[in-house]
């Protein structure tokens, strides 16, 4: 009997672990696999539950050294997502040569990769656009850090299927902002502490840190702000903003727009440093907020 029992334990423990494990989709999503440029590329995808067709989806890239269950974690994108009902995936950046986890966007020590991350990227929306039904015309793209870096250089190199992006916490390298020329107006939700101490507000342009030079936030913003061709309309503080938290620390808003162009550029700049998760800003639910008002 006792053996019985054992045995029956064990098996129903087998079941309960392949349950868990497997690629039904759960709170901690689907872990999928892509083969592009001769790589096994790996994601994870969330799907809500009654998603619907036609939907939306963002794209959510993680930070340097970083991984996709990282950031899943720690933005609380799939929370906003079961709300709004919208797809989320996170894709994984392959290893470089220090062993970290990365997205190839033009550092200096990247410099000799092979690795197409544009290419992945792009190949692993049109996958999920045809899986789910999604709606190709409500694509974006968020990110933090290396992430953010990856959210800019699909607005610059792949505009004809992002919609609007929004890098957290990320910059242009200087070759890219060189090179930039996306087919028609590019919306960005920006969001940049003053006291980064990884990717500088005022930027590296002398290479100190040997990512390569990068221009400072204004720079960066200056630089979509001409070509989505805005004027600057105000400042403000949080409190007149959405999603207003009470907070401690220096927060900004800058807006800026045009009666002749919906390419809108926003900018939160607050007083921390290198972070997605402020208390004085539900950063996903903002970023969401800047999405739907590109959803015709």
């Amino acid at each position: 009997m006792k053996r019985t029992f054992i045995i029956a334990f064990i098996a129903i423990a087998i079941i309960a672990l392949w349950f868990f494990n497997s690629d039904s989709n759960n709170d901690e999503g689907l872990r999928q696999s892509i083969n592009h440029n001769g790589l096994s590329r790996d994601y994870i995808v969330y799907v809500p539950e009654n998603l619907p067709t036609d939907a939306t989806l963002v794209v959510v890239s993680h930070g340097y050294t970083s991984s996709a269950e990282t950031i899943m974690s720690y933005s609380g994108m799939n929370t906003v997502a079961d709300k709004e009902k919208f797809l989320v995936v996170y894709p994984q950046g392959t290893k470089d040569i220090r062993g970290n986890n990365f997205f190839n966007v033009g550092y200096d020590f990247h410099a000799s990769s092979k690795v197409d991350d544009l290419g992945f990227i792009q190949a692993l929306v049109t996958k999920l656009i045809d899986e789910y039904a999604l709606n190709p015309n409500h694509i974006f793209a968020t990110g933090m850090s290396n992430g953010g870096d990856l959210s800019y250089f699909l607005a610059c190199y792949a505009s004809d299927m992002f919609r609007a992006v929004a890098p957290i916490a990320g910059t242009m390298m200087q070759t890219t902002v060189d090179t930039c020329k996306p087919e028609g107006v590019m919306p960005v939700f920006a969001v940049h502490g003053k006291a980064d101490k990884v990717t500088y507000f005022d930027g590296d342009m002398a290479n100190k840190d040997q990512w390569g030079p990068y221009p400072g936030i204004p720079a960066v913003i200056e630089h979509w702000v001409n070509l989505n061709a805005l004027e600057y309309t105000k400042e403000l503080d949080l409190l007149n903003a959405p999603n207003y938290k009470d907070y401690d620390e220096a927060v900004s808003f800058q807006r800026f727009i045009s009666g002749n162009s919906d390419g809108e550029v926003w900018l939160y700049v607050h007083a921390g440093g290198h972070d997605w998760s402020l208390k004085e800003l539900d950063t996903s639910s903002e970023i969401w907020n800047f999405f739907k008002k590109y959803i015709n």
